[in-house]
């Protein structure tokens, strides 16, 4: 079949159905996400297809995601090639294959482009629908721990978790635990929360946790071997967690911060769920984390972390029925099995059960039914079953799919539909539907060339960057800032040159203030802190056309860097005077310029957070908008299927009242046909032509042909009623169409009307901190 599939608002087009229709197109609703969705199928069951054309689904509706990738295979959502050009197929032929099939890159690469092309159109898509994949959610590679990719630090600091995570018990009882867990998976140490070592672990980050404190590797060595509290409980430490014993442990987190590769493991950036669902303004990505190239211990103390950082994030979330988020992982095995208790089982379990109420979905797939928690999956809505390799995975995936809830399914009609499945078809249970089905999966946009290696990974995320060095200046003749009067300070911006080198600073005017904004219907209690310089002339300072420095009070120094030379300062900083009329000048300027602009989004009643750009506001506003969008779709929907039901009840009775019309036609016909064979055959048999019955008969037949006439102009009516019907609902569906259409657009966050508040700070809220002196560096 090679009709294009509508696109249609909050569905994924995932492939046809192959059982117990055959081609209509399987749509599945996002929103059904929340629920979480299973997928198990044998090696060549066309399960990673599956995943990787749902993730593409998410994509296109701007649904981030977090992909986790222990083999390497879901770095193919980065090979999308909307223009299909041989040349992008090259760098992942296979030379060894082709040798022996004595076939060139170059035929290889053009004939698997035609491939793709034909394998897209014939699904269904288009070429123009690759293309908006393409300019969906941007897809990062990382590769935790290694610069192959984006690199992501596999260890960093422990910093404590937000104020109101620290404020719910169970919450923060649960981000201790996890972050203990993680380590101690990293050191192949036995994962229990009753442990000892664990309930040692969990109490020293709570120490410094509780006081807002960071801890470092080398700060938790060091604390390990000297605790800084004296009981566990009511026991001492050395009872709960002997001195041996804490010598051990810090002996092995000591050998981590020895080990050559950790240096690699502190490179990147560090490990935030917001920068992996959001780029820097906020826009949904797809983040694939690719941990093929580490150990099992090491998989299992990051996707221990990034589950239990999740967490964390999701508790920040206002809750949503709309599917706000999509954590995807390539093989769930090992990682919640049935009766072992590895350090992510306890974190899995966790988002199972509450991620539904953030707008979170979990996708978790497998190869591997064997070693799964059936019971834990039974949180699932949806599962997606694939071709099972032996009697045991099926008697297993069985057993777990009876277990899920009251679905309705037999033992019996299950192994009927396993019988039935093929290559790239699967069993789709999903809470949601009246009754499974069975369908083939459509053609993946992304080109499946199946794990990357380092190579390909690192050119598809290869960035040039190119530095300026900075022009030089010639020094001034002075070695010594300006001598000022009593009580008025001098500062030093920062600067990176190169501290051989000498610093050549000019003076400049810096003023310091703190502004307090209040807008109560748009929510807004904050302050800002205002660092302005402002060139020094003459007595006369505008503070208007000073530039707003990007550091804070924090940052500014008191100590030139050495050597420095310094640019003679204007004689007006000489008079004590001028101070004073600065720091006026400034209060005035700040209350005439110094406001802050917020966004307001009318159609949502949501206002920007003061600082917020227009793209990140629009990104943030995501969410919400497609909850307003999925609300309108089904009160739009209910709304044209109460005219649809009443045309369809309309053409049944036209259709019904038209095949009548059209039965009496027939009849009326073959009657007239007969009276007027009768009458024929009566005047050419009988012995008188114009006898009574013969006129008789031919009067009788001239009335039937007029009954004709009458049953051909109702039957005529009949069908045009018919088919206005029929023309009716035709403009009905395309009405829906077009105003769905318009509805999709309205809610994209790009075409959400935004207006502008201006919020200014009122004389009695700009508190003046300083007016000093502040000396730049000229490169």
């Amino acid at each position: 079949m090679s009709d294009t599939i509508p696109e249609k608002i909050g569905q994924f087009y995932l492939g046809r159905e192959s059982y117990p229709a055959n081609g209509t197109p399987v749509l599945f609703n996002a929103a059904d996400l929340t629920t979480h969705a299973i997928i198990i199928g044998m090696t060549g069951s066309g399960k990673t297809g599956l995943g990787i054309s749902l993730l593409e689904e998410a994509a296109l509706d701007n649904i981030p995601v977090i992909a986790i990738d222990p083999k390497g295979d879901l770095g193919n959502l980065a090979l999308n090639f909307p223009d299909l050009a041989s040349d992008n197929f090259l760098p992942y032929a296979d030379t060894t294959a082709l040798n022996q099939n004595q076939q060139t890159p170059e035929n290889w690469a053009t004939a698997t482009a035609e491939k793709w092309k034909t394998g897209i159109l014939e699904s269904g898509q288009s070429l123009e629908r690759m293309q908006l994949l393409k300019a969906g959610n941007p897809v990062r590679l990382y590769t935790p721990g290694s610069t192959t990719g984006y690199p992501l630090a596999l260890i960093g600091d422990f910093a404590p978790p937000e104020p109101n995570i620290r404020e719910q018990s169970e919450a923060y009882a649960a981000y201790l635990d996890g972050t203990a867990s993680a380590l101690l998976a990293l050191l192949k140490q036995e994962n229990n929360t009753l442990d000892p070592q664990h309930i040692f672990l969990t109490h020293l980050f709570k120490h410094s946790w509780d006081q807002g404190q960071t801890l470092t590797l080398a700060d938790l060595i060091a604390q390990i071997q000297n605790p800084p509290f004296q009981k566990i409980g009511i026991l001492p430490v050395a009872q709960v967690f002997p001195d041996k014993n804490r010598v051990a442990l810090a002996l092995a987190l000591n050998n981590l911060l020895a080990a050559p590769s950790f240096t690699h493991w502190r490179t990147g950036n560090l490990l935030e769920t917001e920068t992996l669902l959001y780029d820097a303004q906020r826009r949904p990505q797809t983040s694939v984390l690719n941990i093929a190239h580490l150990s099992d211990n090491e998989r299992m103390y990051f996707v221990t972390l990034l589950l239990t950082n999740l967490i964390n994030w999701m508790r920040r979330q206002p809750g949503t029925s709309t599917l706000r988020a999509i954590l995807y992982m390539d093989e769930i095995a090992g990682y919640l099995p049935p009766n072992a208790n590895p350090a992510s089982k306890a974190p899995f379990l966790q988002l199972l059960k509450q991620a539904r109420a953030f707008g979170i979905g979990l996708v978790l797939s497998s190869q591997n039914p064997i070693d799964l928690d059936y019971k834990a999956l039974s949180n699932a809505g949806t599962w997606f079953i694939g071709r099972l390799q032996t009697a045991q995975d099926r008697a297993r995936v069985t057993e777990g799919l009876l277990s899920a809830g009251e679905n309705g399914i037999t033992k019996n009609e299950l192994d009927q539909w396993f019988d039935q499945l093929g290559k790239r078809q699967f069993l789709l249970h999903d809470i949601h539907r009246p009754e499974p089905i069975i369908f083939h999966t459509r053609w993946a946009m992304s080109y499946l060339a199946g794990p990357l290696n380092r190579a390909q990974i690192s050119a598809l995320t290869a960035t040039n960057k190119t530095h300026t060095p900075a022009a030089p200046t010639e020094p001034t003749t002075n070695n010594r800032p300006a001598i000022l009067p009593t009580g008025i300070q001098t500062y030093y911006l920062p600067t990176t040159q190169n501290s051989e080198q000498a610093i050549h600073y000019f003076p400049t005017l810096l003023g310091i203030a703190t502004l307090y904004y209040q807008d109560n219907k748009a929510g807004v209690r904050t302050e800002r802190e205002i660092l302005l310089s402002a060139a020094i002339d003459s007595d006369n300072v505008d503070w208007k056309t000073a530039e707003a420095l990007a550091q804070n009070t924090d940052q500014l120094q008191t100590r030139p860097q050495q050597p420095a030379y310094y640019h003679e300062a204007p004689i007006a900083i000489q008079k004590p005077k001028n101070w004073q009329n600065w720091e006026k000048t400034l209060k005035t300027a700040l209350r005439q310029s110094a406001s802050i602009d917020i966004y307001y989004a009318p159609d949502l009643k949501q206002y920007s957070e003061p600082g917020e750009t227009e793209t990140a506001f629009r990104n943030r506003l995501a969410t919400t908008a497609r909850e307003q969008r999925d609300a309108q779709t089904m009160t739009l929907r209910q709304k044209y299927t109460t005219k649809q039901i009443s045309l369809n009840k309309q053409l049944l009775t036209a259709e019904q009242a038209l095949n009548r019309e059209n039965k009496q036609a027939s009849s009326s016909l073959l009657d007239a046909g007969i009276a007027i064979g009768g009458a024929l055959l009566g005047a050419f048999t009988g012995r008188k032509v114009l006898s009574q019955t013969n006129i008789q008969r031919a009067a009788s037949a001239a009335k039937k042909v007029g009954q004709i006439s009458k049953e051909r102009q109702d039957s005529a009516a009949a069908q045009a009623k018919y088919e206005l019907i029929q023309s009716q609902i035709q403009q009905l569906e395309e009405q829906l169409k077009a105003e769905l259409s318009e509805l999709q657009q309205r809610y994209q966050p790009e075409n959400l009307t935004l207006e502008t508040k201006t919020i200014d700070a009122k004389a009695s809220d700009i508190e003046i901190k300083t007016v000093a002196l502040l000396y730049r560096s000229l490169s």
